[in-house]
């Protein structure tokens, strides 16, 4: 899911970014030493570990914290340039940062995760927004199936998706590599994206959706209007996902049943 590839890129940098600022504020701080303890530089350190924990997450902040204990120790307290300590209250300084920023850290994190699981859900809303949307008279339902796919491509944990008529033939797709994926042979559940209990596979509801893809019928009016074909990207499906998908689903069989079935034609009174 591209999204969570960009969250993940963003940790990454974080978890690098994070300890070098906690080495190069100890070092930036040497010249200031002589005016006061070692404790009062600690309020830096746990300052740009609360930031890290907003902004990269859990493994990030800690890093950072425990970079800024060893950069408090190294550089701000006696002996200078050492991994040891002399001074009671400076022991006592370094242990309070490195802990503090530990919990800072884990609270931070929590946070953050609260963060990327309401922008995904916003990014889901999107989703179904456009689903519902329609497209406007004047737009081709392929055009707008098109892309509503790659939509949900983006949003979703899929990799791609490819919409088939009753005959097999393609009506829309993701991406035109997508049209030459083999046909998948699972069918998937519109409730739960789990496959059919005849398929004899254990459903398992945070398992990622099949990468050899999987079958939901679209239906309309209790007739079969065609399948949407989607393939897994890997990433677990959480239950949010899974019902937006389906949902997905069912806009595009509205859709496919307004393009395939006329709407009734009415005679004006005699």
């Amino acid at each position: 899911m591209r999204n969570t590839k960009l969250d993940d890129a963003d940790s990454l940098f974080y978890l690098a970014l994070g300890p070098m600022v906690a080495i190069l504020l100890g070092a930036a701080f040497v010249p200031l030493r002589g005016f006061t303890t070692a404790s009062n530089f600690a309020f830096v350190f746990m300052a740009l570990t609360i930031l890290v924990a907003e902004l990269g997450g859990r493994w990030a902040a800690v890093a950072t914290a425990l970079c800024s204990g060893l950069s408090l120790d190294f550089f701000l307290t006696q002996p200078y340039m050492r991994l040891t300590i002399y001074e009671k209250h400076d022991v006592i300084a370094v242990i309070g940062l490195t802990v503090c920023g530990l919990i800072a850290a884990a609270f931070g994190s929590q946070r953050s995760k609260r963060t990327v699981e309401l922008n995904a859900t916003r990014r889901q809303l999107d989703l179904l927004h456009a689903a519902l949307s329609g497209g406007g008279a004047s737009e081709p339902v392929e055009a707008h199936l098109t892309k509503l796919l790659r939509a949900a491509r983006d949003v979703l944990p899929l990799a791609a998706a490819v919409v088939r008529d009753e005959r097999g033939q393609v009506v829309a797709s993701s991406d035109p590599p997508a049209e030459r994926r083999p046909v998948p042979e699972d069918v998937l559940q519109l409730d739960t994206l789990l496959p059919m209990p005849s398929s004899g596979k254990e459903p398992t509801h945070r398992a990622a959706l099949p990468d050899k893809g999987g079958r939901i019928a679209l239906v309309g009016e209790g007739r079969r209007l065609g399948w949407l074909d989607v393939w897994g990207d890997g990433v677990p499906v959480r239950a949010e996902a899974r019902r937006t998908l389906s949902d997905v689903a069912r806009c595009v069989a509205l859709l496919l049943y307004g393009a395939l079935i006329p709407p009734p034609r009415f005679l004006p009174p005699s």
